[in-house]
């Protein structure tokens, strides 16, 4: 996440929005290709969140949605600000995963066990994908806020066509995206990061362990390894 330079949030604006706003502006003024990933949700559906949602839209006088829970616009709209001179565009993605149906929840239906010890993942995923100038976006906070929500109300409908139908409709130009890899060796970068951690983490356990013994054999005690 630090490699990624993910931004770490407390979920207190009071005690983020400092922060936040500290890390857009180094973005803002970065010379590098920016690509900034929010979920405005703030978490994915499951039952528990899909009650807190309901609570969430009771009170304050909104229809709750089926498939999508209501999105919190106060990230979103401070990022847009913030950013509005250095990012051009907007991207809505709306994900559909294959093999999850009506009312199921993706991580409960391909877990991390599945996926690497059983051989069960999507074999398709459907992204929807608009694209909005951040010019043309409302600067109001308020203004904003309703169309954010129209765009969920969007994305429900859109979730709703691809429970019923098996995939999204309604575009020009599909385009189907072929995942393989160009090479055996790509599988082995995800051990980059973790290699030279080895030797580290084995000086230090054997440095630990002895100087543990040690002591233990000072103090006439005894240490006792359970398999």
């Amino acid at each position: 996440m630090q490699f990624f330079q993910y931004i770490f949030l407390k979920r207190n604006w009071a005690t983020d929005k400092g922060p936040f706003s500290k890390t857009l502006s180094t973005l803002a003024t970065s010379k590098e290709p920016l690509w900034l990933l929010i979920f405005p949700e703030g978490t994915v559906v499951s039952d528990v969140t899909r009650i807190t949602s309901k609570k969430y839209a009771d009170k304050v006088g909104l229809v709750d949605h089926e498939h999508v829970l209501l999105p919190r616009s106060t990230g979103l709209h401070f990022c847009a600000g913030s950013l509005h001179k250095s990012v051009d565009y907007v991207y809505d993605l709306t994900i559909g995963i294959e093999g999850v149906r009506r009312g199921q929840f993706p991580e409960e239906i391909y877990t991390l066990r599945k996926i690497y010890f059983e051989g069960q993942y999507p074999r398709n995923i459907h992204l929807h994908i608009r694209k909005y100038a951040i010019s043309e976006m409302p600067e109001d906070e308020d203004k904003f806020t309703e169309w954010l929500r129209q765009r969920w109300i969007e994305k429900d409908a859109l979730m709703e066509e691809f429970y019923t139908k098996g995939r999204f409709t309604g575009y020009e130009s599909p385009r189907t995206v072929p995942m393989k890899l160009n090479s055996v060796f790509e599988l082995t970068q995800i051990w980059y990061f973790i290699v030279p951690l080895v030797p580290i983490m084995w000086y230090f356990s054997n440095y630990l362990l002895n100087h543990s013994s040690i002591d233990n054999i000072k103090d006439g005690r005894e240490i006792f390894f359970c398999e």
